[in-house]
């Protein structure tokens, strides 16, 4: 069967001496990965053709008892050439690329996914944003993946968590809880911190966050990544060193 989608290039690998395995989160089929034959060679027709964090149109050959399909035809749709002149942006690019490769199998994914990645490889490509942008991004993705705890009531008792009844997170059940359920277990999560945090899931992040809030709001994300979906926290550190480097 030969099948048509839009594509976003996560990583890409060799195969072989002369061809090529690219992965890539698709707008209709989720996460995939192609092979494309010969594509190192002198006179091949993909060279040019992608590469990461290009945005293509691919049509290729779906093989449905396995994870690999046969990539027919590849035309780049967006390069974002300028990731590839400011390295910050590209060391943020790259774990944001790196992040979607690790959280999420083959297969079919939830649609929000791909305009999340989107977008955010072109606000990278757009300008060089400051630290607070990954804990946004990681935000937005784990509610994509139903993995982001609800921040405005109790997962227990359903109370209101705007009050003066408290927060504290539940990092492991990845639950937001007032302090009279979390019996004092878990996170304490400031008032300023989740505000913040409904800031960021509303789509009206802040320019830049005081350095207090900033950090637990990066510890708190770091936490739920970690315990949900399994991601090492090495490319984390380095993305935020390198964006706090400018």
């Amino acid at each position: 069967m030969i099948l048509k989608d839009e594509a976003i290039i996560l990583r890409v690998y060799p195969y072989g001496n002369t061809s090529r395995i690219m992965v890539g989160l698709s707008a209709a089929h989720g996460k995939l990965a192609v092979l494309v034959k010969g594509s190192q060679r002198e006179r091949s027709g993909f060279l040019g053709q992608y590469d990461l964090f290009y945005t293509c149109e691919i049509l290729f050959y779906a093989r449905e008892q396995r994870n690999l399909h046969i990539l027919r035809e590849c035309c780049p749709l967006q390069s974002r050439s300028a990731l590839r002149e400011d390295w910050r942006a590209c060391a943020a690019a790259s774990y944001v690329a790196g992040v979607f490769d690790l959280a999420m199998p083959f297969g079919p994914a939830p649609h929000g996914l791909y305009g999340l990645l989107a977008d955010t490889l072109d606000r990278l490509a757009t300008r060089t944003p400051g630290p607070a942008f990954l804990p946004r991004f990681e935000l937005l993705m784990l509610q994509e993946l139903g993995l982001a705890p609800n921040w405005d009531a109790c997962a227990k008792c359903r109370a209101p968590l705007h009050g003066d009844n408290g927060l504290r997170l539940d990092v492991a059940h990845g639950a937001a809880l007032c302090e009279a359920c979390s019996a004092g277990r878990g996170v304490a999560v400031s008032a300023a911190a989740a505000a913040a945090l409904r800031r960021m899931r509303a789509g009206h992040p802040p320019a830049a966050l005081p350095a207090s809030v900033f950090r637990e709001v990066r510890a708190l994300m770091g936490g739920l990544l970690e315990h949900h979906a399994d991601l090492p926290g090495r490319a984390r550190e380095i993305a935020f060193q390198v964006l706090a480097a400018g």
